[in-house]
């Protein structure tokens, strides 16, 4: 078999042959080309097809990953603050004991009627370990058990509380008189509404301010117990006095505090020096007289005699 191309152009005509067996190598490689194009990329597409699947798998693995550290980063945070909480509860709870056995000292109460040297049943309750691995189940039990501990504690303390009123010693718990000692003192703003020294607006002033010099003893005006020792933004360095029956005294801006949290303080005992501390414009004492956690006017409990 013989195939004639003739080239037909204006300058001269070009003629070549090619043969049968040419012609069908030509076809044969062709088609192998094509086939081989084909399956290239047949095979390219399932390839991207495949990768595509994988990322796509890969990408909802990363994303349940990342859910679920979330989520175990969540619980370790909320089980470490709970472990915490049972540290802060069981510090609580001696203090609570410490606080009572230190009333009962002091009120020459019998000691056996109270059983607050108990120990809490807890056994190993709290180990900074728990802080690293730990175990929900665990510090659920023992916050209940802690729960438990500090109603037995409030019990005992309301027991003593009767047992002390009981004893006679109301005249300690009486609040009556100034909370400083000695002359020379003077009430500069009353309870209630006045003008602000700062800002000049009307405010409700929630004691009474007693001025004097600085270095003047503040005094507890009834015996009772420290419930607070400390510095305030808006009070300065202040002292706060439990004294039963839902009664709490506060002193503010003193210059110096000589009692701390759970001493146990009589009546007219020192507790704070004279000052000028925290929003203040001179020497004086801030003093409060708190039913029930609200503020009321301390004139009446200033002026009136002791039981």
């Amino acid at each position: 078999m013989s195939i004639t191309v003739i080239y037909n152009r204006k300058e001269s005509k070009h003629s070549f042959s090619i043969s049968r067996s040419t012609f069908i190598f030509i076809c044969v490689f062709t088609i192998a080309v094509l086939m081989t194009s084909a399956w290239l990329l047949q095979s390219h597409y399932h390839q991207q097809l495949t990768q595509h699947k994988i990322e796509s798998v890969n990408e909802r693995n990363l994303l349940k990953q990342q859910y679920l550290q979330s989520i175990q980063s969540q619980t370790n945070q909320e089980l470490q603050a709970l472990a915490a909480k049972i540290g802060q509860l069981q510090a609580e709870s001696n203090r609570l004991n410490s606080l009572g056995e230190r009333v009962i000292e002091k009120s020459n109460l019998p000691k056996e009627e109270f059983d607050l040297e108990q120990d809490i049943p807890l056994g190993s309750v709290y180990y900074p370990s728990l802080l690293k691995k730990p175990e929900l189940p665990l510090l659920k039990k023992n916050v209940a058990q802690l729960s438990y501990q500090f109603k037995n504690s409030q019990n005992q303390l309301q027991q003593l509380e009767f047992a002390l009123n009981n004893h006679h010693l109301i005249d300690e718990l009486f609040i009556s008189g100034r909370p400083i000692s000695g002359k020379g003192s003077w009430i500069s703003s009353p309870f209630g509404t006045r003008a602000d020294p700062f800002t000049g607006r009307l405010r409700r002033h929630r004691g009474v301010d007693i001025a004097g010099y600085t270095g003047m003893p503040i005094v507890a005006t009834a015996a009772g117990v420290v419930t607070a020792a400390e510095k305030h933004s808006g009070y300065g360095l202040m002292v706060e006095i439990n004294h039963g029956n839902g009664f709490v005294t506060r002193y503010a801006h003193a210059e110096a505090l000589i009692v701390s949290v759970g001493a146990v303080v009589e009546k007219g005992q020192q507790i704070a020096v004279m000052g000028s501390t925290g929003r203040s414009t001179g020497p004086h004492v801030h003093y409060e007289v708190i039913k029930d956690g609200r503020q009321i006017d301390p004139n009446y409990y200033i002026h009136r005699l002791p039981s």
